[in-house]
């Protein structure tokens, strides 16, 4: 694939990067913020507990590299890369507008599949769960692709549109993960009814009192198969860099507010002065005169 497909690979990487900083972004302000996530390799990562950060990672990851692969698509830059329309739905007489552009996701998802679903080759529980999360990172891709359009006619008259199919801002896709992280839902293998075929899939974990069998989850469902850790403590077991030295918000009562993110173990306060130019003023001709003005922050860190 490598070979055959150089300018794709090179996509991929850009997704990957995107992916790993858009990571961090969206979850900057929790105990778990994605460091060390993607350092030192540029075509994947190990995440070596099956939590529901494991599954937010292999999600955002698989978004990334589609989004990345879908623009590179729409750009011309892929030789292996050509516009479908034959599943774009023809306008209605009442609306006039014909299709042009190259904006879809379909060649991106494609792509992402091959790449990285080959990774998950032992059958096992955490394959599954792998291959579910990465398929819940393309499908998102894919149903936040929108239409835009752009009118023609004299005057901006707007008498016929050229609409395209539009790739999602990414940090609009991240932000749809996050929510999604947050809602993960605890599944453990289970194997199918004797009717079908012996093979082994997730089931969503039920109450411990409640009786029968989880249903399964759902395509749009981030899945995890084990709790997490607290991430307070480093531990290379778990990935976990903990959150000594972190910056916290002393008035929130958020993930990003100190009691949290400190985890109870209580924080510094450090002082920092700043000096910059304000109010500046322009004299004709041809001078500009400032003041020096000081600014005083707190910044909290956790001990």
């Amino acid at each position: 694939m490598c070979r055959s497909s150089p300018a794709a690979i090179a996509a991929v990487g850009d997704g990957l990067r995107m992916a790993y900083a858009e990571c961090r972004s969206q979850l900057q302000g929790y105990r778990w913020n994605c460091s060390g996530i993607g350092d030192g390799n540029g075509f994947g990562h190990v995440m070596p507990l099956a939590t529901r950060e494991a599954a937010f990672t292999y999600a955002i990851t698989s978004a990334g590299v589609t989004h990345a692969l879908s623009t590179a698509c729409a750009r011309g830059d892929l030789p292996s890369c050509g516009c479908t329309s034959n599943r774009r739905r023809a306008p209605s007489p009442s609306e006039q507008f014909q299709w042009g552009g190259c904006g879809e996701a379909a060649y991106g998802a494609r792509f992402a599949r091959r790449f990285l679903d080959s990774r998950e080759i032992e059958a096992d529980a955490r394959s599954l769960m792998n291959l579910h999360n990465n398929r819940v990172g393309r499908k998102i891709v894919k149903d936040l692709v929108r239409r835009e359009c752009k009118c023609h006619g004299v005057s901006g008259s707007c008498a016929l549109r050229t609409c395209w199919r539009a790739l999602p801002p990414f940090h609009a896709v991240g932000a749809a993960l996050r929510e999604k992280y947050m809602r993960a839902k605890l599944v453990t293998p289970h194997p199918p009814p004797a009717t079908r075929a012996p093979q082994t899939h997730l089931v969503v974990r039920r109450q411990r009192h409640s009786a029968g069998i989880g249903r399964q989850p759902r395509k749009s469902e981030l899945v995890f198969l084990e709790a997490s850790p607290s991430y307070c403590e480093p531990d290379v077991l778990s990935g976990a860099l903990g959150t000594h030295g972190r910056h916290c918000n002393r008035t929130s009562t958020g993930e990003n507010g100190c009691e949290t993110l400190c985890c109870g173990r209580g924080y510094n306060t450090i002082q920092s002065v700043q000096e910059s130019k304000c109010r500046c003023k322009f004299h004709w001709c041809c001078r500009v005169s400032c003041e020096k003005c000081v600014t005083q922050t707190e910044i909290h860190v956790c001990k």
